[in-house]
């Protein structure tokens, strides 16, 4: 949940964007091609912990963020990294996203701005299973953060569109953190919401957007005006996790489990003919897609 003696603070006094730092939230080192990041980098030990003088909800910026470091905008996209299995510097990979998500959708017509969501995505690299278990934990612990920008960010531009977007195991921060939301009193008692959600190769259980799975189908229902989700049918990368580690299906393979009930503002979109079996391309295939459904959340929720 949400700190809320500290969204208490924020409502009593007011404090200026500039002082957000005072109450937990520090400057991430990043270079970052001019694309503000919200960063819990570090945050993190590799068993999946929670780092010594780090919160449940703390969260650092490269101090130009949005709403919390500069001034507000009108449309405002988080983009979500997901899950660091190969390479030496998941932090260059993730702002490399970032770039890719950026260009992306601002060619496909979306005028909005782009914000870098960077997590420790690379915990429990030397496990058994490449780090898999341990990451999804950290990504799930991600929500809380996730959330409370989203707070700190509607607080002081209340009258923004905010967007979440994701790609692979990041679909399990983004849908963590409208759990998170879901149980928030200040945001729901403002009326804020989500207005779209996009998840792109969404490596978390199928079965999450349904009734099967609650407390997830009623924040989607609860926290967003519209939610999309784009899979495909050939991405063997999540062929190969969920079969040999979750022993499940993952919603950016299969879509939403077959015979539940998703929510009532929960769409899909087949991408396996732009996509095929290529995970790391869903962004590369399907901007268009994306921007259209930004541009027409109404038809969908």
């Amino acid at each position: 949940m949400v700190d809320v003696n500290r969204r208490r603070f924020l409502e009593r006094t007011g404090v200026a964007a500039t002082g957000l730092a005072t109450l937990g939230i520090g400057t991430a080192n990043a270079e970052r091609y001019g694309i503000p990041i919200v960063s819990t980098r570090g945050h993190y030990n590799d068993d999946g912990s929670l780092a010594a003088g780090e919160t449940q909800t703390s969260y650092d910026t490269t101090g130009d963020v949005p709403g919390v470091d500069t001034s507000c905008v009108n449309d405002l996209t988080v983009f979500i990294h997901g899950w660091h299995k190969k390479g030496d510097n998941p932090e260059q990979d993730a702002k490399d996203k970032f770039l890719d998500a950026k260009n992306t959708l601002a060619n496909a017509g979306y005028g909005g701005t782009l914000v870098g969501y960077s997590w420790d995505n690379d915990a429990g690299s030397g496990d058994a299973d490449y780090g898999w278990g341990t990451a999804q934990t950290v990504a799930q612990e991600n929500g809380q953060k996730l959330a409370q920008f989203a707070v700190d960010f509607k607080y002081y531009c209340p009258n923004a569109t905010l967007r979440f977007a994701s790609h692979s195991l990041g679909a399990q921060v983004l849908l963590s953190s409208l759990r998170s939301l879901d149980v928030t009193s200040w945001w729901d008692n403002q009326g804020h919401q989500v207005y779209s959600t996009h998840i792109l190769g969404g490596a978390t259980d199928n079965e999450k957007p349904t009734q099967e799975s609650s407390n997830t189908y009623y924040a989607i229902a609860n926290e967003t005006a519209a939610t999309f989700n784009y899979h495909s049918h050939e991405d063997d990368v999540l062929q190969w996790i969920y079969n040999s580690y979750e022993f499940d299906q993952a919603l950016g393979e299969t879509g939403y489990e077959s015979g539940n009930t998703p929510a009532p503002n929960y769409n899909e979109f087949d991408a396996t003919s732009q996509v095929g079996h290529d995970h790391s391309g869903y962004l590369d295939h399907l901007g268009d897609e994306i921007v259209y459904h930004m541009n027409n959340v109404p038809s969908y929720d």
